[in-house]
């Protein structure tokens, strides 16, 4: 299936879970995409790559926000202040860069979100 397809399907999908799409202009013009679902919540995918839920404050503002996309580890090295070496690791986020795939996502959250609220 083509990603226009796809992303046209996702869209349609999120209207009929009672989705609203609530971006601002400025979101939209930098590729940003806000959903409100029927349980309050609102979920964002970004043209970074990024899928997040954000909480809001009294006017509707974001305030603060999760990411939802997958992790993975990556391990580092460093040298610390007294010359000894550090290794670990660190979760990183997996970038989702299709659109299409960002949107998919989304509804598989929308989906666990309203079934989680009318358990």
């Amino acid at each position: 299936m083509k990603e226009e397809t796809q992303e046209k399907l996702a869209l349609e999908t999120l209207k009929a879970l009672g989705a609203k799409d609530t971006s601002s202009p400025s979101q939209t013009k930098r590729g940003t995409t806000c959903f409100t679902l029927p349980t309050g919540t609102c979920i964002s995918e970004h043209r970074t790559g990024y899928i997040r839920v954000n909480w809001l404050n009294k006017n509707g503002s974001i305030y603060t926000c999760y990411q939802i996309n997958p992790t993975y580890k990556a391990d580092f090295q460093s040298i610390g202040y007294n010359g000894e070496l550090y290794k670990g690791y660190h979760q990183k986020r997996t970038l989702i860069w299709s659109r299409a795939e960002r949107l998919k996502r989304l509804v598989l959250y929308a989906i666990k979100d309203i079934n989680k609220a009318n358990a």
